[in-house]
């Protein structure tokens, strides 16, 4: 995301976008499949950065899937990055399984914070075959991609073993690679997981190489 150090407002400009991502949401709500998750992470780690600050953060989704794999997602957590406390992601696209068993996701999402400088827009491409997956996220305004590459694959008695590798590369952020390895157990719909999460350099002034986040989550 765009590194940005002027100040701003601490207006909640986040949740003024959620009558918007309702709106999106409705259209598919009377024919779509809606389902939800709220989580509680001791620390919220998003490519490898740490936006609560080392802090516990809560978090809520809510996804509608519709016809033809159509679907749109509101997801909202609580964070502590850059003087925002709130960030909101809006996010709609395609997503269907081929007769070979390929899997893909095709949108864009609109990350929203309570401060307003740090908002962004990016489209993606994902992929998923079998335990893989890899992904492309493209920030067009600020000439900044993503790139991700992931394995998980189930360990027997619900407990799944998970790993990712990032790299994040631009003109408004430093480049860097991150790495993650976690193991969740699933029950019922109740999820609790243990993740590592490592970068490659210090990315940012103060930025911890190494965290470690415990997750527990509810789906429905």
């Amino acid at each position: 995301m765009p590194v940005v150090t002027r100040p701003s407002r601490r207006f909640p400009t986040a949740w003024r976008a959620l009558p918007l991502a309702l709106l999106c949401l409705a259209p598919l709500a009377a024919t779509a499949r809606v389902s939800g998750r709220v989580a509680l992470l001791s620390d919220y780690v998003w490519r490898g950065i740490s936006e609560s600050g080392g802090n516990p953060a809560l978090q809520a989704a809510v996804t509608a899937q519709g016809p033809i794999g159509l679907y749109a997602r509101a997801f909202v957590s609580t964070l502590d990055y850059q003087g925002a406390f709130i960030r909101a992601d809006f996010s709609g696209g395609i997503r269907n399984t081929t007769p070979s068993g390929l899997g893909f996701n095709v949108g864009a999402t609109a990350y929203r914070f309570d401060r307003s400088t740090l908002n962004f827009e990016e489209t993606f491409i994902r992929l998923r075959f079998g335990p893989l997956s890899a992904g492309v996220f493209r920030d067009w305004q600020h000439g900044n991609t993503y790139f991700e590459a992931g394995y998980r694959a189930g360990l027997g008695s619900g407990i799944d073993l998970v790993l990712h590798a990032g790299h994040t590369s631009g003109t408004t952020i430093p480049s860097y690679s991150d790495f993650g390895l976690g193991v969740e157990k699933s029950w019922h719909a109740y999820a609790a997981g243990l993740f590592v999460t490592t970068i490659d350099r210090h990315a940012f002034s103060g930025l911890t190489d190494t965290r470690v986040a415990f997750v527990i989550s509810r789906s429905w």
